[in-house]
């Protein structure tokens, strides 16, 4: 018997759906409760920071890596069965045809149409199939948790639309579009696990932190730019400086700064600097006048690749405070003592 559909092989065994089902729904109980629960009781007791911040123990590196490496073998371990699942498991059909149920599907529900239940029983394992994906994507890579809606959602999409797509190529399966709300809905449902869940037990203080938030909305309403808030970031940011020769060095020589603009005032010896670097412009106003004493002056930048600017910092040779972590945020950073009394932050985000 060729397996064209998700589950037609199964269709007259009412047994094995509910197993599968239940299969899959218990995946996403394991994901959701468990993996977060022993992860963190693990982390906590070999010295692991799951917040961001410092880790304390002395193998913290290496317990680092092998973590990372036990979830990104059950991430590949998922990957390798829903490729088999979707691709390998089902036949080349010469009959190959591509169904654009969409949303047709569930109109026909409203409308009172009878369906079939296995079209019920594929639908809910389509969504199953997804949660792990949802769920993991921000679970172990930083890069998905920056922006944790959006991006996993749009991982989840794709990478639906791939398999739908490499089915149609290969004739296995059925290309249809309802599978691809299913699997997207599924990664929706483990992201929605991964924040209810995963989040809130790496992050003791969330309920504060959102009550917090609720205030700020409520009291933000009324505020002039409230309406532009998620527009708005740090243009530039201006600090003084005395000497005209060591800025130079340390922010266009050694940090790679782009210069954008260098003023001399006519019948003054004062001057402006207007570096640049990614979209955060720093303006250094410089008085040239040694008998100036300057107060300390902080400039922080985040970045996402931390520890590989920290390995260009040794080998440009440039000085910095090794990893500690910012009360605000918790995330790592690192300290760069830089000319005229400035602290250089660079801060994880």
């Amino acid at each position: 018997m060729e397996l064209n559909s998700f589950y037609n092989l199964y269709e007259n065994n009412w047994v094995t759906n509910i197993g599968l089902m239940l299969s899959a729904t218990a995946v996403a109980f394991v994901l959701a409760y468990l993996l977060p629960f022993f992860d963190n009781l693990i982390c906590t007791k070999i010295g692991l920071n799951l917040q961001g911040g410092v880790s304390k123990g002395k193998r913290a590196r290496l317990y680092y890596l092998l973590r990372k490496g036990i979830l990104l073998f059950f991430l590949l371990a998922y990957l390798v069965i829903l490729v088999s699942l979707v691709i390998f498991a089902r036949n080349p059909n010469p009959e190959y045809r591509v169904r654009n149920a969409g949303i047709s599907l569930f109109k026909m529900i409203l409308q009172g149409v009878v369906i079939p239940d296995t079209e019920y029983i594929e639908f809910y394992l389509n969504v199953m199939l997804f949660i792990p994906m949802g769920y993991l994507l921000p679970y172990i890579f930083r890069w998905f948790r920056i922006h944790a809606i959006r991006r996993p959602l749009l991982a989840c999409l794709i990478s639906s639309v791939i398999i739908e797509n490499v089915q149609l190529v290969t004739k296995r399966g059925l290309y249809d579009t309802g599978d691809v709300i299913a699997n997207t809905l599924g990664g929706a449902i483990g992201l929605f696990l991964f924040i209810m869940r995963a989040y809130t037990l790496t992050n003791p203080y969330w309920k504060k932190d959102y009550r917090n938030y609720r205030r700020w909305r409520k009291l933000a309403k009324n505020g002039a730019l409230f309406p532009f808030v998620r527009k708005v970031n740090v243009r530039r940011v201006a600090i003084q400086a005395i000497d005209e020769e060591g800025i130079w060095d340390f922010y266009a020589k050694k940090l790679g700064f782009q210069l954008v603009r260098f003023i001399v005032p006519p019948d003054s010896k004062e001057c402006s600097f207007l570096f640049q670097v990614g979209k955060t412009q720093i303006e250094i106003n410089c008085t040239n006048n040694k008998s100036d004493v300057l107060p300390k002056q902080v400039i922080t930048l985040s970045f996402e690749n931390i520890d590989l600017i920290k390995d260009r910092l040794v080998k440009a040779n440039i000085g910095f405070e090794d990893f500690s972590y910012d009360e605000y945020t918790n995330h790592r950073k690192i300290t760069i003592k830089a000319p005229e009394n400035v602290d250089l932050v660079l801060l994880e985000l």
